[in-house]
């Protein structure tokens, strides 16, 4: 007796689980149906119709202001790439006054360079002006004086910085 009431226990147990999945089979379908009938009633333009092209305005691109005639000339080091090798390539940025014409010498061991990446630059609308070049490969280890001159209507700066050339065990 006791096995047929745990008979049917279980088969009740079963039997509602069943249920109970069905019912929830049949409310996930129809949700499902219900979702799609919907949106289908929402009018949605012809989305394979091309996209009408957008204008835009140019850019404007903005100048940086001109200085003043009377405004003092100032120079100062805004990168340097340093320590190098002898046979490798640097570079040093300046700023100064937009328009200024700038000069650079770099002097290993009392012998100036002439590569040809040192020639004179004129500082950009910004002030920015920027030198790169091949360290000679004959090139002295040690540091060595770089000095930029920029000059703006008769009035300039000088800066100076320091190259060090070192043995690629040394960096």
């Amino acid at each position: 007796m006791k096995r047929t009431i745990l008979q049917s226990r279980a088969v009740k147990l079963i039997r509602n689980a069943a249920i109970s999945m069905l019912v929830l089979l049949i409310l996930v379908v129809g949700a499902g149906v219900a979702y799609t009938w919907y949106m289908g009633q929402t009018d949605i333009e012809n989305t394979s119709a091309v996209a009408e092209p957008v204008e835009y305005e140019p850019v404007k691109v903005v100048e940086p202001p001109k200085p003043a005639p009377n405004a003092k000339v100032g120079a100062s080091v805004q990168t340097l790439t340093s320590p190098v090798k002898p046979g490798d390539n640097t570079s040093l940025t300046v700023k100064s006054t937009p328009g200024a014409s700038c000069v650079i010498t770099v002097v290993y061991d009392k012998t100036p360079s002439t590569d040809s990446g040192l020639k004179p630059q004129v500082a950009d609308g910004f002030g920015i002006a920027t030198w790169a070049w091949t360290v000679e490969p004959s090139a002295p280890l040690g540091t060595w004086p770089m000095k930029v001159t920029c000059t703006y209507l008769e009035q300039s700066a000088v800066v100076q910085a320091d190259l060090s050339i070192a043995h690629p065990v040394e960096q």
